[in-house]
């Protein structure tokens, strides 16, 4: 039977905590800057201390931790007065949660975008996640998880744009996981995406019940060789448009998604809750687990 190590992202259940504490760009200065990143460390802080409680093995940190930090008007300077509290909380990290700390940027991250601005904009926003990670001492394994892009009517030379983006940016197959989506990528093809490009894939169960396509679930995972746990998604459908994530997961898929993980023979994998009730949806999953 595979172990599956559960993860939640960014804040908890309902929002009074969260590592994405931010303000309007109109307000820019190192002040609001460090303001807001004191807010999200000490947030983070209590958001570990429920992770290990709870046993949950991954965290997604937020985007915003350090807000506006890739933006151009952000001055150089200001990210190195952040850098020793980055430092000292990896270590914290290391030492007491040991928990695994993975990022994902929002959809404006387009590495196959065919305007320059956008693909520099998404270039520098890639550049702060690794250097977050890379201070907080994180292996290889803390991924920065982007999906494909867009298709721009040529789905193919799409494709071939971001695979050539990633091999001119040789640095971000370092950190860089990618994934399919709902619409536009599927599984199949993000599959052979990863493997020309040699970087890990994280298969998103609900993304992948939107998009199908025929899938080798051993060979995603094969991707991660050398990266650490393979890392999946998982949620179920919410009220409102196709792709909203539901509050809590449909028990009928988590079993369905374990027995397909299951199938692949292998030992370990984590398994991030996407529903919007975070850590009480993870419980609640856990406890119809024990019933079953």
């Amino acid at each position: 039977m595979t172990d599956i190590g559960f993860g939640i992202f960014c804040t908890n259940s309902d929002g009074s905590l969260s590592t994405n504490h931010t303000f309007r760009l109109k307000n820019l200065s190192f002040e609001r800057v460090f303001e807001s990143f004191q807010i999200n460390l000490r947030d983070f802080l209590k958001l570990l201390e429920l992770c290990r409680e709870r046993n949950i093995e991954v965290f997604r940190l937020g985007s915003n931790f350090i807000p506006y930090a890739s933006h151009v008007d952000f001055e150089e300077d200001w990210l190195r007065k952040f850098e020793p509290y980055i430092i000292e909380l990896g270590k914290l990290i290391k030492e007491k949660f040991k928990i695994r700390i993975t990022m994902h940027p929002g959809q404006f991250v387009i590495l196959n975008s065919p305007n320059f601005t956008v693909l520099e904009n998404s270039i520098r926003e890639l550049e702060y996640h690794f250097w977050i990670l890379d201070k907080l001492g994180v292996e290889d394994d803390g991924v920065v998880i982007i999906h494909i892009g867009g298709a721009y009517g040529q789905k193919e030379r799409a494709i071939d744009r971001f695979i050539e983006n990633v091999e001119k940016h040789s640095w971000l197959k370092r950190r860089l996981a990618i994934e399919n989506d709902e619409r536009l990528f599927s599984a199949q093809e993000v599959l052979k995406i990863a493997e020309t490009l040699r970087i890990p894939f994280v298969f998103d169960f609900f993304h992948h019940s939107l998009n199908p396509s025929e899938i080798d679930l051993k060979k995603i995972f094969e991707t991660w060789s050398g990266k650490g746990i393979p890392k999946v998604h998982l949620s179920s459908r919410g009220i409102g448009k196709t792709g909203t994530h539901g509050d809590y997961v449909n028990f009928e898929d988590f079993l369905s998604f374990r027995e397909m993980i299951e199938s692949t023979g292998i030992e370990k994998v984590h398994m991030m809750i996407e529903a919007k009730r975070k850590e009480k949806a993870l419980n609640k999953l856990r406890n119809l687990l024990v019933s079953d």
